[in-house]
């Protein structure tokens, strides 16, 4: 598994005084409510939330979160952006406590099934996304290693892949890898999942060579 660079880590705690967000681009929230998380190190998230119908063929109720960054109670809020869930996950989301991580300039925080990385653009702070759950390439890395263990899979020539939760493992920020690990006990998936990316500021892709070595594939 990749080793650590001993980033600086910080946890989150809830206040009863939240920083001051324009929230005027919400329409119409409904069960509205705005959580304001100071980690150790003096930083802020500021979790906006509210239920809403949730876009897609079947629309449904669920949460949305509008996620905001501070590095003091007076510097401006950098938005982050939006995350939707179900009314599971958004339950989940609202109550995970945050985990910042930092290497120098560089800074990760970890919400839940999301991992955000800050990057410093000439126009200004930019916030990028993944979610821990697959993406990119590895749906057929897991798709590959499922026919080799299950010979129902084998046999098929399409595979509709299952829900395979996995959750935030480990982030080297110096070597720009990201660690997720299965969260269950099927066998027939690997415990993790490596992303990596050529440098800072560049987008994780699925790294396939780190997958195999980290889970002992030949």
């Amino acid at each position: 598994m990749p080793s650590a660079q001993n980033p600086q880590s910080a946890p989150a705690w809830p206040l009863a005084q939240p920083a001051v967000v324009d929230s005027s681009r919400v329409a119409d929230p409904i069960q509205r409510s705005s959580v304001c998380l100071r980690f150790s190190t003096g930083e802020w998230l500021i979790n906006e939330s509210w239920r809403s119908t949730l876009p897609g063929a079947q629309a449904r109720p669920g949460y949305r979160h509008r996620l905001y960054f501070q590095h003091s109670a007076t510097a401006p809020c950098e938005p982050m952006g939006e995350i939707a869930a179900g009314d599971g996950r958004g339950a989940a989301s609202a109550a995970a406590r945050p985990l910042l991580l930092r290497s120098g300039e560089r800074c990760v925080i970890v919400l839940d099934r999301y991992v955000f990385q800050r990057w410093q653009r000439p126009q200004g702070p930019y916030w990028y996304r993944v979610t821990t759950q697959p993406f990119g390439a590895a749906a057929f890395f897991l798709r590959n290693y499922l026919r080799q263990r299950d010979a129902e899979a084998a046999r098929s020539d399409g595979l509709s892949l299952p829900d395979v939760p996995y959750a935030f493992g480990h982030v080297d920020i110096e070597r720009n890898v990201l660690v997720t690990s299965r969260q269950h006990d099927d066998p027939r998936f690997p415990q993790f999942l490596v992303y990596s990316a050529p440098e800072y500021g560049s987008a994780w892709q699925f790294d396939a060579e780190r997958s195999r070595r980290v889970n002992g594939i030949r």
